[in-house]
């Protein structure tokens, strides 16, 4: 029992206790971002709902902003109502979000351009190198790169 303890504590010294927590703040290695950058996006079909103010790209959409990317299976571009500029997009099915070396994955997401705010939902996934970290939803500020990831949060670290 004893051996138990002291690997324990050795455990948590060594990693912190964050990583057994249900919510961890991190920084990720990303580049830094400019949200004025022009946005390309790419799929197989395009649908355009002027109404809505909406475009809805789907079948290996891809939204590009600089190094950023986000994929996913179906893509919606929502346009300002006042001047048209694109003021967010939502991402559904098999989302993969990257930015340099850092890959997030996710069943949904959602960006604001202005802020610079991406939220990712639904079996998060976050590989930066050869640590992984999961749980059910990530925040991230592009701006700063820095991230939150809550709820049934997993770390597994790599060592160097």
């Amino acid at each position: 029992m004893k051996l138990y303890l002291k690997l324990l504590t050795f455990l948590f010294t060594l990693v912190g206790t964050e990583v057994f927590s249900q919510s961890s703040s991190l920084s990720l290695a990303g580049a830094s971002h400019n949200i004025n950058l022009p946005i390309e996006v790419t799929a197989d079909s395009l649908s355009v709902n002027q109404s809505s103010n909406t475009a809805i790209f789907e079948g290996s959409a891809i939204v590009g902003q600089g190094l950023l990317r986000l994929g996913a299976d179906k893509i919606t571009v929502n346009y300002s109502k006042t001047d048209g500029e694109i003021a967010s997009i939502d991402a559904i099915g098999n989302v993969i979000f990257t930015n340099g070396v850092d890959i997030a994955e996710a069943e949904n997401a959602f960006y604001t351009i202005s802020s610079g705010l991406l939220y990712m939902n639904g079996n998060v996934l976050l590989v930066q190198g050869r640590s992984t970290i999961s749980g059910d939803k990530l925040d991230l500020n592009i701006l700063t790169n820095i991230a939150t990831l809550t709820g049934n949060v997993k770390t597994v670290l790599a060592p160097k």
